[in-house]
């Protein structure tokens, strides 16, 4: 095999950065390329080509190499690779700087750059007779001119780049408990938002003055309401409701008061944000139907009737939280590439047309339009801490920071006005580890600032867990003396699923960084950090087994399946059990694995009982049986023991838990809880200039 190939990884489109080709923009993951101005939208298997021979760098690649990257090895005939490269030759046939050769017997060589020209497969070179110089001087002159009059035009034409500022920050809400999901009308004027007292309960909606006023209560469902969002007219609002068994309506309401309406029903709620498209319609993020990836759909009002308006890739997590444009011509969304790393995408609802605003796969919170339509407001963790960060959607400029992250502004969820007022929440919530003694007691494991989740415990009484107290997201471990370490300095967007070897000594955990997730391992006291896996795939709940190896879900395009690697980092090797999307390990070392449809945690290599856990379930297996975290289809949340024989038992109420459980040898189930509930609203000024 070609050097320059063997060691590729599979091509993954969702997570190639955009690349040049002598001027030729090429964007993988938005299957576009564009030269001159003119963007041409290729099929992904022809953009896949295009990768895989932009990757060897002039080098020619054998047909069999392509068909091994681009099919994943699956037997095509060669009418298929022919057809991906004469579409690719009609694609980049417009720069006079790009060649697309044929290398009769072997394969195919793109080479780009000066000097270069396209010359057909069977064409020979064509006489030539040099001219006079001092008619190539003209000529040169007159093109040096040309070049330099159209730079000129090009400069003029160009948008004037931006800077954002924040001018003034006013709180708004200081009421008792949690109010989130602020929508500001677009006049400014008004604040429609959800409130509750803790986590446990159900939220309502609420309206009020943006500068004065008392909130005056919209909605009293024994539901959950949340997610408002106010029509272009400003005269009604629609809002999310979600029921106890997972799926939501989507609700309509005059403004400000009035009676309410159900429009549609919808699949999860877990990614249904409301953006409206026009005075009936609105766009949400769901899944069409069950096990189906999330895609933004359009809805409309009257007849409840929904279509899908994008079409994620199959091996990402598909698309939320959509935002439309002033005008309504585009929407940006969310595209979760993996657990962990996401990128902002922008679709043209005029032409079809999907591009990516950002391709750094750093988390992307929130997000909302300038008054302009031309920049978009996110909330990201670029910089470590989550910060507020603008992009400019008329220009192909990286993001740029407007503020740092402010201590407890969390800016997960805003709205923003016409006057470019920007509505925040002001988050004082910390997520920290409860120990739930066999005899229902607890006691605190950790009290830091910002949060700690998937906490797991070691036999010596160690806990690991991931956190963000000091910013970014990073591997700690509290020792049995109180005292808590910092294990790792990766620097990533997320760090997850930490996991005990058998002898206590080392940490398997997964680490996401530049839309790559991988495997590393590191000892207790935080040296010898390494990655063991260097293919970027998506990876989750990693488990040391007692033979030394370590076990793991990969998801890809085709479903997810159990890995199984070398503690020592090696090719991992695909397991025979397949459909299972979250993996525990017993004590008795039995893996136990929950299902992708269906919600079943079951044992994956011989009989056991069967557990039926909801889709917010946390789980984790013990030596009496499967423990279950009921953290939000029970109020006040409990953890459950559905034991090897005999019916299940609650064995503790847990107040304000969040949805990570863990478990100790020792038998001690670990959880995250929410302390601290306080959530008010705020508002940042922006300034342009």
């Amino acid at each position: 095999m070609n050097e320059h190939v063997a060691l590729w990884p599979k091509l993954a489109l969702a997570r190639e950065l955009p690349f040049s080709l002598a001027g030729t923009l090429v964007r993988p993951s938005a299957l576009e390329v564009e030269f001159g101005g003119q963007v041409t939208t290729l099929e992904p298997r022809v953009m896949k080509v295009l990768v895989a021979l932009q990757r060897a760098k002039g080098h020619p690649v054998s047909r069999d190499e392509l068909i091994d990257l681009c099919w994943e090895g699956r037997i095509v005939t060669e009418g298929a690779l022919n057809r991906c490269v004469a579409h690719l030759r009609k694609a980049l046939g417009d720069n006079p700087q790009i060649r697309l050769d044929t290398i009769p017997t072997v394969g195919y060589r793109l080479q780009a750059g000066a000097g270069v020209r396209p010359v057909a497969a069977n064409e020979a070179p064509a006489p030539t007779s040099a001219p006079r110089a001092p008619r190539r001087r003209l000529v040169i002159a007159l093109g040096v001119a040309l070049v330099a009059a159209v730079g000129v035009l090009v400069l003029a034409l160009s948008p004037r780049p931006v800077t954002w500022t924040t001018a003034a920050y006013h709180p708004l809400t200081s009421e008792t408990g949690m109010e989130t999901h602020p929508a500001i009308s677009p006049n400014g004027q008004q604040l429609v938002y959800a409130q509750r007292p803790d986590s446990t309960v159900g939220r309502d909606l609420y309206i009020r003055g943006v500068d004065q006023g008392t909130p005056v209560r919209m909605t009293s469902h024994p539901h959950d309401d949340h997610s408002p969002a106010w029509s272009p007219r400003g005269d009604r609002i629609v809002f999310v409701r979600s029921h106890p068994d997972g799926a939501c309506s989507l609700v309509v309401a005059p403004a400000p008061v009035g009676p309410e309406r159900v429009a549609a029903r919808c699949q999860s709620s877990t990614y249904t944000r409301v953006a409206w498209l026009d005075d009936n319609t609105v766009a949400i993020g769901d899944r069409p139907g069950p096990g189906q990836l999330w895609r933004i759909r359009a809805v409309d009002l009257t007849t409840g009737a929904a279509r899908d308006l994008t079409a994620p890739p199959a091996e990402t997590l598909g698309d939320s939280d959509p935002s439309t444009s002033p005008g309504g011509r585009y929407i940006a969304f969310r595209r979760s590439l993996l657990h962990g790393a996401d990128d902002l995408f922008l679709k043209d609802l005029k032409t079809g047309r999907e591009r990516a605003l950002t391709t750094d796969g750093w988390k992307a919170a929130g997000y909302v339009w300038s008054a302009d339509g031309r920049h978009l407001f996110y909330s990201s963790n670029r910089g470590g801490e989550f910060g507020l960060w603008t992009v400019d959607t008329a220009r192909d400029r990286p993001p740029t920071r407007i503020s740092l992250g402010a201590g407890q502004l969390s800016f997960s969820r805003m709205s923003i006005d016409r006057r470019n007022r920007v509505v925040v929440e002001a988050s004082r919530i910390r997520t920290n580890i409860l120990a739930l003694s066999p005899d229902g007691t607890t006691q605190p494991v950790t009290n830091a600032t910002g949060s700690d989740w998937d906490p797991v415990g070691a036999a010596d009484g160690a806990v690991a867990y991931a956190s963000n107290r000091n910013g970014g997201s990073e591997l700690w471990v509290t020792y049995p003396n109180g005292q808590s370490v910092r294990l790792t300095n990766i620097g990533g967007s997320y760090v997850h699923c930490p996991s005990w070897s058998p002898d206590g000594r080392s940490l398997v955990f997964v680490a996401v960084k530049g839309r790559r997730a991988e495997l590393y391992t590191v000892r207790r006291d935080g040296s010898q950090l390494r990655a063991i896996t260097t293919d970027g795939l998506d990876k989750l709940d990693p488990v040391w087994a007692p033979d030394g190896s370590i076990r793991y879900v990969q998801r890809t395009a085709a479903g997810y399946r159990v890995m199984k690697i070398a503690a020592g980092g090696g090719q991992p090797q695909a397991t025979t059990a397949t459909g299972v999307r979250e993996l525990q390990i017993a004590p008795d070392g039995r893996l136990f694995g929950r299902a992708a449809t269906g919600d079943q945690v079951r044992p994956l290599d011989g009989p056991g009982p069967q557990v039926s856990v909801s889709g917010s379930d946390s789980w984790t297996v013990g030596r009496d049986g499967v423990y279950v975290l009921r953290a939000r289809r029970e109020a006040p949340p409990a953890v459950w023991l559905h034991p090897w024989e005999g019916p299940a038992r609650r064995i503790a109420v847990v107040p304000t838990a969040s949805s990570a459980l863990g478990l100790a040898p020792d038998g001690t189930v670990l959880i995250s809880r929410y302390l601290d509930e306080q959530v008010d609203l705020g508002m940042f000024d922006l300034a342009a200039k």
